[in-house]
């Protein structure tokens, strides 16, 4: 949902025609992910639901955003990616401390 929001905020910012409409359609599907983050809550620990939440939503956004609008990364960036996944990982697995 994450993702979608962020594709609309960006095809909104190249046209002032297009602004107000994915505008509105983007925070609105924005907004609705923050249930599935309330659904999350209730299955794991807040903070492993928040960082799991959090770190996919910045993952695809960044990953799909660069793709759909032909962004070029750097190889210190494209090192991020398994960083992130790592790192979640870690959260995910950790178990309590």
């Amino acid at each position: 949902m994450q993702v979608a929001a962020a594709l609309l905020f960006k095809i909104g910012s190249g046209a002032p025609g297009r602004w107000l409409p994915c505008f509105v359609v983007a925070n609105i599907i924005g907004i609705s992910s923050t249930w599935l983050l309330m659904m999350l809550y209730r299955q794991m620990q807040v903070n492993v639901a928040l960082g799991l939440a959090m770190g996919l939503s910045f993952l695809f956004c960044q990953i799909v955003v660069a793709l759909a609008f032909n962004s070029s990364l750097s190889l210190l960036q494209y090192g991020g990616i398994p960083g992130i996944t790592a790192g979640m990982l870690m959260l995910c697995l950790g178990g309590r401390g």
